[in-house]
């Protein structure tokens, strides 16, 4: 796979904020700015070679686990630490993609352009993706099941917890109570971190504050990294069942 070298990723980055300030650029997008983001992948000036990686194939995906599940599969033969944290590798997949993952809904540069803070990079659409299921493979899902241009507030609520998305058997514990394989989608109130006025308290059994807090918890009690799933869900309390009965 080529990548950009660091020509090529000054010129997509400053082409990104050119476009996210034109006005209906998602409608626009291939009448003013396919050609040129084009051009910039297309010209041999801009890239180097990314070694051990595959090459990248021009393809539609389900959601975003699909989409995170190809680029591991591409990068899988690189080393972590060598494309973790490379913005001209995540800015030229981005750009690869682009028209499927330009939204009117958000203009957040962090969303296409990846930025070593972890406020912006956590937000990233590519790359995040590719992280999470480079950490938790299958387990994955519930937080990458929307589309490929949305980061979804269950994605955000998962990704900004260390505590949670690199442990293994939390992220299964997520699979299990916030996912429904039937409609492959979360359950109903699963991502909702605002207080519920209606019981006047937080909604029981969301990821957070209420998982997030119970599992900061029992870390100081148990070793979390060692223990099983099933026996996660009994430590996490009764409150968790509720997930049970809804769709």
């Amino acid at each position: 796979m080529l990548v950009f070298n660091k020509i090529g990723n000054q010129q997509y980055i400053s082409m990104i904020k050119e476009m996210l300030k034109s006005p209906n650029f998602v409608e626009n997008f291939d009448k003013k700015f396919s050609e040129k983001f084009k051009k910039i992948l297309s010209d041999k000036n801009n890239l180097i070679e990314l070694e051990g990686s595959k090459d990248l194939k021009s393809q539609t995906f389900t959601n975003r686990f699909e989409f995170g599940k190809y680029i591991y599969n591409t990068l899988q033969n690189c080393s972590f630490s060598k494309i973790n944290k490379n913005g001209r590798i995540w800015n030229y997949i981005t750009c690869f993609y682009l028209d499927k993952l330009i939204s009117s809904s958000s203009t957040k540069e962090n969303r296409l352009i990846w930025m070593p803070k972890f406020h912006d990079y956590k937000r990233n659409l590519t790359r995040t993706a590719w992280f999470l299921y480079y950490v938790n493979r299958e387990n994955s899902l519930f937080a990458l099941c929307n589309p490929l241009n949305q980061h979804s507030n269950m994605c955000e609520q998962f990704v900004s917890r260390q505590e949670l998305v690199r442990n293994t058997s939390v992220a299964e514990l997520c699979m299990k109570l916030y996912y429904n394989p039937n409609t492959k989608s979360l359950r109903k109130n699963a991502a909702k971190h605002e207080k519920d006025k209606k019981i006047d308290g937080w909604h029981p059994g969301v990821i957070y504050p209420r998982l997030t807090k119970i599992v900061n918890k029992l870390n100081k009690i148990y070793d979390l990294w060692s223990v099983e799933t099933s026996d996660l869900q009994k430590l996490i309390g009764k409150e968790f069942t509720v997930w049970k009965d809804i769709d």
